[in-house]
């Protein structure tokens, strides 16, 4: 039943991206190398499709990240991959790997190669209710509000008489995974912790708080909504940009702990991908103001703490 699901699941991305191209002429050229899999396109986690389709490589779905990372876990055959490769941040890769050694199922799938791409977790907050929040927590004004105290403020009144209220990208998104462990770690005020930290002190009832505000697009809804609607979004800084508004003055920073996303792809093992692809996908994340890959820990946690804070995070949403 099992690979039943995963199968149809698989088939009926690939069936729906070839119709959406109009592909079914067979046009598509296969770009993964050796491993005897001949599957055309990539599978591109649904918050990094713009970036796909700018870098001209051949799509074959584009399906929210944890969808495809379901998929994976209870996949049978490399083929449920449904595409030569998957780009998506690591965090999802890791979920993966981690979820089927748990499930003592066969490693089916990896990481081929290093990072494209990385961005670092921010925090955008409008200026005037920076530093009021700033004050209240007890932080420097210069510095961003952290999780802890935009947890803790959420809901109260500002002096301008709107409420606070923190936004952040849906859990199941590439970036938005990757932002949800940032919160988690600046509750806990560390990186190496485990999910049975979750039940220490007030973390969960101060995780709902974060977790409540997830949406497609926090810092477009920021920017067109107002300070009355959106105090402070979560997001990347590859997606904090544009930050003009016509209700004033928004400005990002930086959290500690830090926390970075690294865009990967993750293939069927034993295959990889062409270097030109590899090169279109890295030059088009760039483009989209992405950095280049960065040297160190991401600031993220295991895979199977990742998949615990997925589920946390998923129930508030």
């Amino acid at each position: 039943m099992k690979r039943l699901g995963a199968f149809a699941l698989a088939a009926l991305m690939v069936a729906a991206a070839l119709y959406a191209r109009g592909a079914m002429d067979g046009d598509e050229e296969a770009v993964v190398e050796g491993g005897g899999v001949e599957q055309a396109g990539i599978v591109c986690a649904g918050d990094l499709a713009e970036v796909c389709s700018a870098s001209g490589v051949a799509l074959a779905a584009t399906p929210a990240a944890g969808t495809t990372a379901d998929a994976l876990v209870a996949a049978d055959d490399p083929a449920d991959l449904g595409g030569a490769a998957w780009l998506v941040t690591e965090a999802w890769a890791s979920l993966v790997v981690d979820e089927r050694t748990r499930n003592r199922e066969e490693p089916l799938f990896e990481v081929v190669g290093g990072p494209l791409a990385s961005s670092e977790v921010v925090v955008a907050v409008w200026a005037d209710r920076a530093a009021q929040l700033a004050e209240r927590c007890g932080e420097p004004l210069e510095a961003a509000p952290g999780w802890r105290c935009l947890a803790e403020q959420s809901g109260s009144a500002l002096q301008a008489g709107d409420r606070v209220r923190v936004a952040g990208p849906d859990v199941d998104s590439a970036a938005g995974l990757v932002v949800a462990a940032s919160q988690a770690a600046g509750l806990l005020g560390a990186t190496d912790f485990a999910s049975n930290d979750f039940d220490q002190g007030d973390f969960r009832s101060l995780a709902t708080a974060l977790a409540g505000g997830q949406t497609a697009e926090p810092l477009r809804s920021m920017r067109s909504q107002g300070p009355g609607q959106v105090t402070a979004a979560g997001t990347i800084a590859a997606r904090a940009t544009n930050l003009s508004s016509t209700f004033g003055t928004i400005r990002p920073g930086t959290l500690q702990p830090a926390a970075r996303a690294d865009v990967v792809l993750v293939v069927p093992v034993g295959t990889d991908v062409s270097g030109d692809v590899r090169a279109a996908l890295a030059g088009a994340l760039l483009e989209a103001g992405w950095d280049r890959p960065a040297d160190g820990p991401s600031g993220l946690p295991s895979g199977g703490v990742l998949a615990a804070i997925r589920t946390l995070w998923s129930q508030d949403r």
